[in-house]
């Protein structure tokens, strides 16, 4: 397999792998995150795995496709990675076709850091997906709430009231005293 290309400062990127393996390799890779023992080569198994080291394990995911009966693994990466939908029916029949096991891998399991990773052969990529980004347009509120100044007001509450009380009377002190030193002086 050619080696994979990752751009520095990627984000927003899911990428879906086959994994040929048996059962038993799959589980060691899918516990094979940062707190896994490492390879000889010193790295964990997933970044053995994907050729690359320093990943971030929090945004890799192995688990096999019967864990997401009754989403299936399209639905998984709409509805619980946010993919865009023209993407993903692109390979409608790819992903569909899929048994086994999986590796997900998001974007920001790079750190954002440019890599060729040499992907061992038992990991076949299937595609990589876009995630939708959030829309951070403005939303207009028109409610009369929303206009300064207006909307529900909280009532004074005892220690405000008696704070207001206690500075009026001192004030009103202070100028009796001043009023009294001036017209007795």
């Amino acid at each position: 397999m050619k080696p994979l290309s990752i751009q520095e400062g990627e984000a927003g990127r899911i990428r879906v792998f086959a994994l040929s393996m048996t059962d038993r390799e799959a589980k060691a890779l899918a516990s094979g995150g940062a707190s896994a023992p490492k390879t000889d080569g010193g790295r964990s198994m997933q970044e053995e795995a994907l050729g690359a080291d320093s990943l971030d394990h929090d945004y890799i995911e192995v688990f096999p496709l019967k864990n997401l009966e009754g989403v299936g693994l399209m639905g998984y990466l709409l509805e619980g990675h946010d993919a865009v939908e023209v993407d993903v029916n692109q390979d409608k029949q790819k992903l569909s076709a899929l048994g086994g096991w999986v590796m997900v891998v998001l974007s920001k399991a790079f750190d954002g850091k440019a890599r060729e990773l040499s992907v061992d052969p038992r990991l076949t990529l299937i595609g990589s997906y876009r995630q939708e980004g959030i829309d951070w347009t403005p939303v207009k509120v028109t409610t009369e709430a929303a206009e300064p100044g207006k909307g529900p007001k909280k009532p004074m509450s005892d220690a405000r009231i008696s704070g207001m009380v206690a500075m009026a009377v001192l004030l009103f002190l202070a100028v009796f005293v001043v009023l009294f030193v001036v017209l007795a002086g």
